[in-house]
């Protein structure tokens, strides 16, 4: 409510501490009764988020090997196959979760920091957007991305004949489109060795880039690290004001 009446935020995310799907599903009813009670009071736009975050999936948080212990191993067929098997373990609990909150009355699902764990994290996330807008298809989708090019963990994983291993923001938005997602969360990263100005140029020719490449709305991510916003825990409002305004009304951006 403070966000709403006050800081006129013109949507919220409910997330829990623990942010990941495979978390979550042990709480999911709880999740659902906060989203009902959230709903009740708030008039803007409430989404649930969390993150596909396909490294718990590994031992000793999960059933599968870890590939970044097989890899320097050289048991590349290993690694490869044990993400295969994630992918599929986190896209049933992504469409288990949402689906449970859509129902409970979220207004859309965010699914944030996708990639952190390579391409099969996003290969899961595109899996679980294409269910879940099969069983409900006016769902809203935000894929808010970790990076700004896609890890190639596996490296050989693809989505529609495309290779994701690689991508860059625009191609990332054509995909995300592809799959079914409603708004892309592009991530520019920042280099912390570079000035705000040298970083917020290059974060506006990406943005811009991105947004004409996508049909669907780009909300760009500005945080800590990302954005041209600079790596500190409290950014400077300075900064963050001129990356904002400058992303928008240069870089084209439909959101933030």
């Amino acid at each position: 409510l403070t966000h709403e009446r006050v800081l006129c935020s013109d949507t919220m995310e409910i997330g829990n501490t623990d942010y990941s799907y495979k978390q979550l599903k042990n709480i999911v009813h709880e999740e659902a009764t906060s989203m009902e009670l959230t709903q009740l009071n708030c008039m803007i736009p409430v989404f649930y988020g969390a993150m596909p975050n396909l490294g718990l999936y590994t031992r000793p948080d999960g059933p599968i090997d870890n590939w970044s212990e097989l890899l320097p191993m050289g048991k590349i067929s290993e690694a490869r196959a044990a993400q295969e098997e994630a992918v599929e373990m986190a896209t049933k609990d992504m469409v288990y979760v949402a689906s449970l909150l859509y129902e409970a009355g979220a207004d859309g699902i965010n699914f944030d920091t996708v990639g952190a764990s390579g391409d099969g994290d996003f290969l899961a996330t595109l899996k679980a957007i294409e269910i879940l807008k099969e069983k409900y298809p006016d769902m809203a989708i935000e894929v808010g991305m970790s990076g700004e090019f896609v890890l190639g963990m596996h490296g050989q994983l693809e989505f529609d004949g495309i290779r994701l291993a690689g991508l860059y923001p625009q191609d990332q938005a054509r995909v995300v489109e592809k799959a079914g997602g409603t708004i892309f969360g592009a991530v520019i990263n920042t280099n912390s060795r570079k000035t705000l100005p040298w970083n917020l140029a290059r974060a506006v020719t990406f943005s811009k880039a991105c947004s004409d490449a996508s049909n669907i709305p780009v909300h760009v991510n500005a945080g800590m690290g990302v954005g041209a916003i600079p790596l500190s825990n409290t950014s400077p409002t300075d900064a963050t004001s001129r990356v904002s305004k400058s992303l928008v009304e240069i870089g084209k951006a439909d959101g933030l």
